[in-house]
């Protein structure tokens, strides 16, 4: 029993310079927190470049991460999980304004967001929706909140007049749309284009809804600012000027990277305002 004991010691102290070597590269790593506003595998897919990009140009590793649900990627923000947000832009807003991030720019496209109801059949219009399900890949998505906007100015209220369902992803709720489990579902422009599938063939746009900011790019302030002004430089010139960088913007739809004035983010606030509304409603 104490020669057992002596090897499992000896294999111990074997193994520590691994594991704390491994701890050290884990401590240095940056995390890339990507909003969850599509299956855990299709984020990871899109925003391979960038995270290599940063990776190499940085010589640190950087992981990416997400999380279950909204909910919980807004917690993890909060709790300063993340060094680089890629996320919502309500999100972008709070945690700039509450959780301190500092923001890196936004894409050149805006965010069109739809309503969108099957290609053959489904409401004509948005008075069908009425005592219908409307499917959304989260209750705390931007695109949820300006649905609710735009459905309450049609004579719509969302939770009254109709039912409005997270479905946990982009995927998860068109499905549910062809399958006949809602009226509708709220996308994007974007949206179609990454989850993949033919999906803008597939459904027929029901209403168009204002355009508004896409998501943000943010750094947590500890990174300190001359590593933030670094960060940012290595992202723009990557998005806007290498061959790679634009190929990775076309995938999304974002169309390169720009700068984010104050008074853009000012914009944001009445929508935050509804953002925790929600959160506060059980």
């Amino acid at each position: 029993m104490i020669l057992g004991r002596f090897r499992s010691l000896v294999g111990y102290l074997f193994l520590l310079p691994f594991f704390l070597a491994s701890v050290a590269q884990a401590a240095d790593a940056l995390v890339l927190g990507v909003v969850p506003y599509l299956s855990a595998r299709k984020l990871a897919e899109l925003y391979e470049p960038l995270r290599a990009h940063l990776s190499s140009e940085l010589s640190r590793p950087v992981v990416m991460e997400s999380a279950s649900d909204y909910t919980a990627y807004l917690a993890r923000t909060g709790a300063g999980e993340y060094d680089i947000i890629a996320t919502s832009p309500y999100f972008g807003r709070l945690a700039q304004r509450e959780q301190g991030y500092v923001v890196l720019g936004r894409p050149l496209t805006d965010l069109e967001p739809l309503l969108v109801t099957r290609a053959s059949g489904g409401p004509s219009d948005l008075a069908g929706l009425r005592g219908q399900v409307v499917t959304t890949s989260d209750r705390l998505a931007n695109l949820t909140l300006a649905a609710h906007r735009h459905l309450f100015a049609h004579g719509l209220k969302p939770g009254v007049d109709l039912t409005i369902r997270p479905m946990g992803s982009h995927a998860n709720s068109l499905a549910a749309l062809e399958k006949g489990e809602s009226a509708a579902a709220v996308v994007s422009v974007t949206a179609l284009k990454q989850v993949g599938g033919n999906w803008s063939e597939r459904v027929r746009v029901l209403a168009r809804i204002a355009p508004t900011t896409p998501l943000f790019y943010l750094a947590h302030r500890r990174l300190g600012d001359a590593e933030i002004v670094r960060i940012r430089k290595l992202m723009f010139a990557f998005a806007n000027e290498t061959q790679e960088g634009r190929r990775f913007m076309d995938t999304l739809g974002h169309g390169g990277l720009k700068a984010v004035s104050e008074a853009d983010m000012r914009a944001l606030d009445p929508f935050v305002a509804d953002l925790k509304t929600l959160l506060a409603t059980p």
